[in-house]
């Protein structure tokens, strides 16, 4: 049972990483633009437009987990839940507070999340690849520290 759970929330974990590489190349870089470009100009106040999808994903999962508690053989749903909030919040310390320095005093010092930082700039740069956080390629752009200018017009 416990194996069960641990490995659901594990696969859930993994698999937002691939959910959330879609989401933002399919959805916010598409039809969601008007909101999420706000994510890619300088930030006015304390919040942008684009943090209404983190609180949208949220209070789904809320409901996720809310049904799964209500019903006793809802532990699998339960278990999704808590990977799908486990990688929201790894998402929130590593993008929004250290990448994008939300939480100025948050100073993470490694080779893997400096070179997470760079491609996430270059991404900003360009609106292009790549369009994950965790597991992503680095494009010969990233590896060559090449970067392009961003389309203002486009949602790339």
């Amino acid at each position: 049972m416990i194996l069960r759970f641990v490995g659901i929330a594990l696969a859930a974990f993994i698999a937002m990483e691939f959910v959330s590489y879609l989401v933002h190349r399919y959805v916010y870089h598409g039809f969601m633009w008007f909101l999420h470009k706000s994510h890619h100009t300088p930030r006015k106040g304390r919040f942008e437009w684009n943090d209404l999808f983190p609180l949208f994903f949220a209070t789904v999962t809320m409901i996720l987990m809310f049904v799964g508690l209500s019903d006793p053989s809802g532990m699998d749903l339960v278990a999704l839940s808590v990977g799908i909030t486990l990688y929201g919040g790894v998402y929130l310390v590593i993008h929004d507070l250290y990448v994008h320095g939300r939480m100025k005093s948050l100073a993470l010092k490694s080779r893997y999340l400096l070179r997470v930082k760079k491609a996430h700039m270059i991404h900003h740069a360009s609106g292009e690849e790549p369009y994950g956080l965790l597991l992503f390629s680095f494009p010969e752009k990233v590896l060559d520290g090449e970067t392009h200018r961003r389309r203002e017009d486009s949602p790339a």
